[in-house]
């Protein structure tokens, strides 16, 4: 596993529409059906798409993952570090994490019970803080 030097934001994971407490949780984009997905070891759905291709998209991020294409991002939610890991790199670190799935599966999606009107605002205020990273960073 590598670990990706991007400041994360404190609420990355539920902004990416990830509602479980695991201390680590994996994100994949499939680009064919254009779906961010997320898995945990005990749970797994579709996570907000378009967030994550905001923040994929954006300066502060875009770079580093330009150069893992195929690679799973692996979040470390007590330590919030983010990896670039392999498939059986994310599993094995899932396991150590107390995790009992094997295998990383696609569910349907779950409403995380966010109103419209928060779900805007929370990629909003997510939006500001992307912005005011770069400038933080560029200073």
């Amino acid at each position: 596993m590598t670990k990706l030097e991007i400041s994360l934001h404190p609420k990355l994971e539920k902004i990416l529409g990830y509602p479980g407490l695991a201390p680590r949780v994996v994100f994949y984009f499939d680009p064919g059906s254009e779906t961010l997905m997320y898995d945990d070891g005990h749970t797994s759905g579709s996570g907000n798409s378009w967030a994550y291709l905001i923040w994929a998209s954006h300066p502060s991020v875009k770079p580093h993952l330009l150069r893992l294409e195929g690679s799973l991002l692996l979040l470390d939610r007590r330590e919030r570090s983010l990896y670039a890991a392999t498939r059986d790199e994310a599993l094995a670190a899932l396991r150590e994490g107390g995790a009992a799935r094997h295998e990383l599966e696609r569910l349907p999606a779950r409403d995380g019970g966010r109103s419209w009107n928060e779900a805007q605002q929370m990629l909003a205020d997510f939006v500001s803080w992307l912005g005011n990273n770069v400038t933080r960073k560029a200073a």
